[in-house]
């Protein structure tokens, strides 16, 4: 059986050798009857045909079609060297089909394809500025009437190939360093317009470099922990122009929204709503927060472990906590809290009297703990309001730089979303604002960083 197989495989390897010798015989015969072809045109010229010249070669019967198309590719390569056609040139190319007795379809095909290629060329010289002018405007509709189309043809044949790299690579050069000017996207909308490219098919050729822009517009705006008004309309407009997919739209305006929501935090403003029709509050009391809570007390007493659970809704006020469940309700005033961290579990309290225990939020645990912190920090006047606090600030220069050297991705696990500046020695233990003390982190990485300093 093993004999067998190889016999067979021997077989094959045999019969590939002697396929590609025979391609090879093949190619150089052929490619000697093209060149051969080729001096008989420029010697005798106007007299030239072809069926005299495949005589006079013995060119087979096979090889002949084969070798009138190298023939005619040579001819469309000479013409097409200055990247132009004229007239003159057209009407000697319609000879030589002639001549060369090639079917219309496929001279119609060559043709298309070497003006293609010099569109192409063209293209690809008028966005090294990033811009299109009227001369290479012109150019472009010049090559483009030769196939019998218009600029937005051409651009629709290939666009998905060559197009729309083209158009990628000069918005990514636009926004090489971070930003987009208006007079930038003005150019840049401009000359899409000039290749008539539709803007579903723009969008999806920048989709890409557009997030990665964003992302570093949204990196930069909250290397302060905060974002200004500006700051905000510059997302937004980007959003507007740049991005037609809705769930990485969302998630940039609830990153927003969430770093103006910790903004206020860490000045020591609280949010107000409404209160919950089911809590009793005092005259002048102020909500903070409202929802779910679940609390774990265990306790060790002479006849065992006992552990107390409750389900119920959580109420934060300026003052207190209210928890109000069916089966026990408590409070706790802020100023009597003597201790609280963060435990895997919740937020462990221990308190001069009830409520000694962990709470856990399953709507919205990080919010609310905030929330309740910052309450007994303020109630104990550890906290107070403040307003903008630029110790953190980090220069553009630096962050462009930071962003540079990490190429827009976490310095640790390489994600591209959720970026953040990090300082690697904190502010607060003397930590510097300059470029080799600043990371970048997504928002997992900086986390866990933060929970081991």
């Amino acid at each position: 059986m093993k004999a067998a197989k190889g016999l067979i495989n021997w077989i094959k390897t045999g019969i590939n050798e002697v396929t590609s010798a025979i391609d090879a015989e093949r190619e150089a015969r052929i490619n000697g009857h093209t060149a051969r072809v080729e001096a008989e045109v420029g010697r005798v010229k106007q007299g030239f045909v072809f069926e005299d010249a495949v005589k006079k070669f013995e060119i087979s019967t096979g090889d002949r079609p084969v070798v009138a198309e190298r023939v005619y590719r040579r001819f469309l390569a000479r013409t097409w060297t200055d990247l132009s056609l004229t007239d003159r040139e057209a009407e000697l190319l319609n000879w030589a089909a002639g001549c060369l007795g090639i079917p219309a379809g496929k001279v119609s095909q060559l043709n298309q394809e070497a003006a293609a290629d010099a569109f192409r060329q063209v293209l690809a010289a008028a966005l090294v500025d990033n811009q299109i002018n009227d001369t290479e405007a012109g150019h472009l509709a010049q090559i483009a009437a030769r196939c019998g189309c218009t600029v937005p043809t051409m651009m629709a044949t290939f666009f998905q190939q060559e197009g729309e790299a083209l158009i990628r690579s000069a918005f990514t050069q636009y926004t090489s360093d971070g930003k987009l000017e208006r007079d930038e996207w003005k150019q840049f909308l401009q000359t899409v317009e000039q290749l008539g490219v539709p803007r579903d098919k723009m969008l999806h050729a920048i989709r890409l470099p557009a997030r990665q822009l964003i992302e570093h517009v949204l990196a930069d705006a909250r290397s302060d922990d905060e974002i200004s008004e500006r700051e905000e309309k510059v997302l937004a407009s980007l959003l507007s122009n740049l991005i037609d997919d809705t769930a990485f739209a969302s998630y940039v305006r609830d990153q927003i929204a969430e770093t103006k929501w910790k903004a206020d935090i860490a000045k020591g403003r609280l949010p107000s709503i409404d209160a919950p029709l089911e809590a009793a509050l005092r005259a002048g009391e102020i909500t903070h927060y409202a929802g779910p809570v679940r609390y774990v007390r265990t306790r060790e007493l002479s006849g065992g472990t006992k552990t107390e659970e409750l389900d119920g809704l959580a109420v934060i006020t300026d003052t207190r906590f209210i928890l109000s469940a069916t089966d026990k309700s408590f409070q706790i005033s802020h100023r009597k809290i003597l201790g609280h961290k963060l435990s895997p579990a919740g937020l462990e309290i221990r308190s001069d009297g009830k409520g000694t225990g962990t709470y856990s939020f399953p709507a919205d645990h990080d919010k609310a703990v905030t929330i309740w912190r910052v309450a007994i920090g303020r109630a104990n006047q550890t906290i107070v309001e403040t307003g903008t606090n630029n110790t953190r600030h980090i220069s553009r220069e630096v962050r462009q730089r930071v962003w540079q050297r990490y190429g827009g991705r976490c310095a640790e696990c390489g994600a591209g979303e959720y970026l953040e500046f990090d300082h690697i020695v904190p502010v607060a233990k003397g930590g510097s604002n300059s470029d080799s003390n600043v990371q970048l982190l997504c928002r997992k990485c900086n986390l866990k960083k933060s929970d081991n300093i």
